[in-house]
């Protein structure tokens, strides 16, 4: 959110401001010293490969340079020196910056300040919060520094971000303002446990006598509405009230219970796990995806065509090439350094919806609001296939910053990626029986699905007519869709499998498509629009009055889910537990 103008006289009070870590404004400016060491990197590589080139072709090493600073060495003391005050001066506007930093929080919003020349103000209002993210690079991590990510419901970059602070101070905070904002949200007009009063600052963590602890305390709480829309997930954090002592177990029997027609049974451990992806699967998974062993095979290619060159004595072009396989290399590095912030993946049921945990080097825990994810998708790599592993993903009511992460299950068996999808989305309840499980199953591996009711699951699917081979000839026979009570799933993808989910209720908007071709053939495509994300549902290519027929039909489905899901939410009513 920008710079609020009108921000309250009383939170700009001195006294009520509290300062971030001092090396705050020094992480901020590291990228910039990346840049220079990068830069002084690669006029030491270009030496660096002219030298070996002239020894490779029997030439001397040309070192005027270096003998031309040896006689006038007022130069480099000039160099040194100039090195000294830009350090110097650098540190002094760190210092000057850091002091302008803070942030404060009342019972309303919470306020950021930052910037010595250009002042800048940010607020984020408690009731437009969806969920507080707590992020640790590299650098902030080994210093024992989290940044926390204010996820703010508007436009894009309208999050609010307070960064450093102390690991410890960070969690406290975090899950103040989480309880804070859940009050805010649902009117009570209470302080969240541990929060001041209207007016008092929360910057500082106050300790909090210790309460007695009941039975009482630590069950369900069966009193909240729940909706027909709702998807278990949203329905067990509305019931959950702690995942410690003896409510533990009655969570995990209540989890398992809804799991059911998925035919999962997941266990929750003393810290309220239900899903850890370990590193090794992270690490596997990324050396089979696409991207990375394209840049293996353009490595392992320029190699030999360099040893080759090499060997038939065309030295001046074998280690120019050499140097050019860089690369591909650093192309496969990101591409599994990208995956491997995925290592570690942790998903946990609060009351809040799901938080989720990753991150080798750098760490990130962020809370997944369950009751505004708009679609879920399910995705397979061609070589996944083997092992059985779906990656799952989901769009979100959200505008979010650039490099969001929407993962779901980075990598996870079957089991684990039905789990996700029952915790995600309202269960697809089918009139003839069919289970949850054996129609996702259908939607997964089509013909190949292993589920004994699979030709049941699969006569729920329309197909695409024979018409379509044409312009789909790989997948033509594949792809598919279904309509159930509660969601229209889609079935994508050859080579790489994909699965979309859109719940009836969080349709956008549609549009019906007919190209000149399509026209033609007599077929024709309807987009589901939903919100920003990797997921864009369409279904594809049918026969042009069935997807009118569709078209039309949906577009009333959708109305009176969502006039039934909003007409519940505003009477407080739900459905039966």
């Amino acid at each position: 959110m920008s710079a609020d103008p009108q921000i309250p006289a009383e939170a700009t009070a001195a006294d009520d401001w509290h300062r971030v870590n001092p090396l705050t404004p020094v992480l901020d400016s590291f990228g910039i010293i990346v840049v220079i060491i990068v830069g002084g990197g690669y006029v030491a590589q270009n030496f660096i490969q002219q030298a070996i080139s002239d020894l490779a072709t029997g030439d001397s090493v040309d070192l005027s340079f270096a003998a031309w600073l040896g006689s006038h060495r007022l130069v480099v003391l000039a160099v040194i020196g100039g090195l000294l005050l830009i350090i110097a001066l650098g540190a002094l506007y760190s210092w000057l910056a850091w002091r302008v930093m803070g942030y404060r929080v009342d019972a309303e919003a919470i306020y950021a300040r930052s910037g010595l020349l250009a002042k800048k103000m940010r607020k984020a209002r408690l009731d437009r919060v969806q969920s507080i993210d707590l992020q640790q690079k590299l650098l902030p991590r080994l210093l024992g520094l989290a940044e926390l990510v204010f996820d703010v419901a508007g436009g894009k970059g309208s999050n609010v971000s307070l960064k450093y602070l102390s690991r410890k101070k960070a969690d406290a905070l975090r899950d103040e303002l989480l309880a804070a904002v859940r009050e805010v949200k649902q009117g009570t007009g209470r302080p969240a446990p541990g929060a001041p009063a209207a007016g008092d600052s929360l910057g500082e963590v106050a300790p909090q006598p210790e309460a007695e602890t009941t039975v009482e305390e630590q069950t369900l709480d069966l009193s909240a509405p729940e909706r027909a829309g709702d998807s278990i997930g949203v329905r067990l954090s509305k019931r959950l009230s702690t995942l410690a002592g003896d409510a533990l177990g009655e969570a995990e029997e209540s989890l398992t219970d809804m799991l059911a027609p998925y035919g999962v049974a997941p266990k929750l451990s003393q810290e309220g796990e239900i899903i850890r992806v370990p590193v090794h699967r992270v690490i596997i998974a990324s050396m089979l995806k696409t991207d990375f062993l394209i840049g293996v095979l353009v490595f392992i290619a320029v190699i030999i065509a360099a040893i080759v060159l090499f060997v038939s004595g065309l030295r001046e072009a074998a280690v120019p090439m050499l140097f050019g396989v860089l690369p591909a290399g650093i192309a496969s590095f990101a591409a599994v350094r990208k995956n491997l912030e995925n290592a570690n993946f942790v998903v946990r049921l609060t009351d809040s919806g799901l938080a989720v945990s990753h991150g080798l080097v750098s760490t990130s825990r962020k809370v997944i609001p369950l009751d505004r994810v708009q679609a879920v998708c399910l995705h397979q790599p061609l070589l996944w296939r083997r092992p059985g592993w779906w990656t799952a993903e989901f769009n979100i009511a959200s505008a979010g910053d650039a490099g969001e992460s929407n993962l779901l299950l980075p990598v996870g068996d079957i089991d684990q990626a039905l789990t996700m999808i029952g915790l995600a989305l309202p269960q697809p309840a089918l009139e003839d029986g069919v289970s949850a499980r054996s129609l996702i199953l259908s939607a997964m591996y089509a013909s190949d699905s292993p589920d004994p009711e699979a030709a049941r699951a699969e006569a729920e699917f329309h197909p695409q007519p024979r018409s379509s081979r044409i312009i789909d000839p790989l997948v033509w026979k594949r792809r598919a869709y279904a309509l159930t009570e509660s969601l229209l799933v889609l079935r994508l993808g050859r080579i790489e499998r994909r699965v979309d989910f859109v719940p009836h209720e969080r349709v956008q908007s549609m549009e019906y498509r007919q190209g000149p071709v399509q026209r033609a053939l007599g077929l024709a495509s309807v987009a589901v629009h939903s919100t920003a994300g990797p997921i864009r549902p369409q279904v594809t290519h049918q026969d042009a009055e069935a997807a009118r027929r569709f078209f039309d039909e949906h577009a009333e489905r959708t109305r009176i889910a969502r006039q039934r899901y909003d007409e519940q939410r505003r009477a407080g009513t739900g459905i039966e537990s």
